[in-house]
């Protein structure tokens, strides 16, 4: 079964990486789903996943950037804003694709 433009492996990895914030094993459950019409390994699937919660810190972080010298303080805050993007990815680059 072909897929849509915008699909693929980055699209079900974004959808992984978001159902792993709050049920990392229904994530995995998720992405061996997925996996299972061959056109994709669950590996790369949890491979885009990392690459979208690192993107997500990196937008975070860059926004801090654009805000740094006119407001310290929230430039501070949207940095402490990508922990969570950061460490998700962490969890994510750890997982077990099997």
């Amino acid at each position: 079964m072909g897929r849509a433009a915008g699909e693929g492996p980055a699209g079900e990895g974004a959808a992984v990486a978001a159902r792993w914030r709050t049920d990392p094993q229904q994530a995995a459950a998720l992405a061996q789903e997925l996996a299972a019409d061959g056109e994709f390994t669950a590996g790369e699937i949890l491979d885009q996943a990392v690459d979208a919660a690192v993107l997500e810190a990196l937008l975070t972080l860059r926004r801090a950037g654009t805000v740094s010298v006119s407001d310290p303080g929230a430039a501070a805050g949207l940095c402490l804003h990508a922990v969570p993007h950061l460490a998700l990815a962490a969890a994510l680059a750890g997982a077990d694709a099997d």
